[in-house]
């Protein structure tokens, strides 16, 4: 919380007047002070290799899909989409562990909360 006192703060009209070369969000009274690099401006550690390996290797594979596509292999892309995505991070992560909005029984709660894991989301 302290460094976002630093990046964002909401500045009186006198004071945007003064720092002119600052950028105001546009219909808020806040104004950026200083921005951050989050891509080429900080030193990448080994996650951060290894995630950039990974969806490279991902998207060249991507390139290989026209000539292995079969509609058998879409609907089970889809369905795995949607057990995955709508049932187990927006319903399961989203409303059921973060907000405790829904009750469901132990077996259905524990089948959703797998169905999270394998979207593969991390945890951050």
């Amino acid at each position: 919380m302290r460094n976002m006192r630093n990046v964002l703060m909401t500045p009186t009209n006198s004071y945007i007047e003064k720092q002119s070369n600052n950028q105001k969000i546009p219909f808020s009274n806040v104004v950026i002070t200083r921005t951050r690099n989050c891509f080429w401006g900080r030193e990448w550690n080994t996650v951060d290799i290894y995630m950039a390996i990974l969806y490279t290797f991902l998207h060249l594979l991507a390139l290989c899909a026209p000539f292995a596509f079969t509609w058998d292999a879409f609907w089970i892309a889809i369905i795995g989409n949607l057990l995955t995505g709508m049932l187990g991070i927006t319903l399961s992560y989203h409303r059921l562990l973060s907000h405790r909005s829904l009750k469901l029984p132990k077996l259905l709660e524990y089948t959703f909360v797998y169905f999270g894991l394998l979207a593969a989301q991390s945890d951050g």
